[in-house]
């Protein structure tokens, strides 16, 4: 695992409010168990990662998964590339089954996801995902990935710009109502081959 992530992991286990945004994939927190292993065979696959690592990373990630389910339930806010909702993970009946699992998820009280089309262009703020945990005491903690390294942000100026920069992203998304309508018409395309 990445430099910083298993903090990372302890405090998102106690945030009260996950801002998530992700550009290739679904978040890791709203992935379905199909959706989870079919992108954690790819590195198997391709050599570069061990079954036994892939196991571990699906086990801690359906650990972390556990923590929306928790009372009280985290606040989640969820803004995700339209990149991600169309790209075939699995194929096609693992991302119908993943597309209906974030409709499902986005009629919970507490979660607010939206999607970034590709027409927001160069005004998506962020080239890269980013998560920013709201803690209990209302300090927050931030973490990003690249291919190769991951990153837990504690520097208050960083993280208040990479707040900013959310606030900015949400404003470019489309609405909770088209957010949800825009994943219904994806998933009918893959339900549709």
């Amino acid at each position: 695992m990445f430099e910083g992530f298993d903090e990372y992991v302890r405090s998102e286990s106690k945030a009260t409010t996950l801002r998530l945004f992700e550009i290739n994939i679904i978040p890791s927190l709203l992935q379905t168990p199909d959706y989870v292993r079919a992108y954690q065979a790819a590195p198997v696959l391709r050599g570069v990662a061990t079954e036994e690592q892939a196991d571990k990373r699906t086990e801690l990630l359906f650990r972390r998964q556990q923590a929306l389910s928790r009372d009280p339930a985290p606040f989640v806010q969820a803004v995700i590339d339209e990149g991600a909702l169309r790209r075939p993970i699995g194929g096609r009946d693992v991302m119908s089954a993943q597309l209906r699992y974030l409709e499902a998820l986005a009629a919970r009280p507490r979660f607010l996801l939206q999607v970034v089309p590709f027409s927001a262009g160069e005004a998506r703020p962020f080239a890269h995902p980013i998560t920013l945990l709201t803690m209990p005491n209302r300090s927050i903690v931030g973490y990003s990935e690249t291919e190769r390294r991951g990153f837990l942000e504690r520097d208050p100026k960083t993280l208040a710009d990479w707040t900013s920069e959310y606030d900015h992203l949400q404003g470019e998304a489309l609405s909770r109502a088209a957010s949800i309508e825009f994943i219904r018409e994806v998933r009918k395309g893959f339900d549709h081959g």
